[in-house]
């Protein structure tokens, strides 16, 4: 059975961990319209909401209107779907916590490649 949005989008706040406050916000959106479609009161969101949505999380857009598809994708980039993940997962750091990531990759390639 093929699941509605609003499963797809709570199955979405579940994978990136996120509240759905913080989410709305990032997506810029309130919370009470996210609330809506999630109880399903509205059944069709506007169309910036699925744009915002796929951008800000890189969300596969045909994934986040109709089911089909990986969940994440980057546009420009082929990615298996768990590296689409992370670099969505990534993208909700602050910036400073982005930093310390990219010093820990930067110094796991460093002592993987033995320099």
């Amino acid at each position: 059975m093929k699941k509605t949005l609003a499963e797809r989008l709570d199955f979405l706040l579940s994978k990136l961990n996120i509240r759905q406050r913080d989410f709305a916000e990032r997506a810029g959106f309130t919370q009470s319209y996210l609330s809506m479609i999630l109880n399903g009161t509205k059944k069709t969101p506007s169309a910036r909401f699925f744009e915002a949505v796929a951008r800000e999380f890189s969300v596969n857009p045909d994934w986040l209107r109709s089911g089909e598809g990986d969940v994440f994708a980057v546009p420009g980039l082929s990615l298996s779907a768990s590296d689409a993940e992370l670099v969505a997962r990534y993208k909700l750091l602050p910036p400073a916590d982005k930093a310390i990531v990219d010093e820990i990759i930067n110094a796991l390639l460093l002592k993987t490649l033995g320099r």
